[in-house]
């Protein structure tokens, strides 16, 4: 199944390159990649100039996954990726009840365009 993974990483990717690349529209992406940044099929749409907001807060190795054995083992896997019209104040690592991923929550700004 990794070559289905490659290809959706690749697809969000090819969205991300098309969305960005005039530097007006703003765009978040969202969720599980099944990825982190030792990927490189996931650095590849970082390459399209969308940065993770957990890393931009100072919590880029923070554990998402698996929530039973984090902090102390895992990785994160959940991200929030943000084009260049957004920072990233906050980033916090929630658990919840009935799920395997601990949930991300982070605090952005989209800032007016000049």
């Amino acid at each position: 199944r990794t070559d289905l993974w490659r290809r959706e990483l690749g697809d969000l990717r090819d969205f991300a390159a098309e969305n960005t690349g005039d530097g007006r529209t703003p765009l978040v992406l969202a969720g599980d990649f099944n990825a982190s940044q030792d990927h490189a099929a996931f650095r590849r749409i970082l390459y399209t100039g969308l940065r993770d907001a957990a890393r931009l807060a100072g919590h880029d190795r923070t554990p998402s996954w698996p929530a039973r054995t984090t902090p102390a083992f895992g990785v994160q896997i959940d991200h929030v990726l943000l084009s260049a019209g957004f920072s990233a104040r906050t980033a916090r690592f929630l658990d919840l009840p009935g799920t395997d991923h601990r949930t991300l929550l982070v605090d952005i700004t989209l800032h007016q365009r000049r």
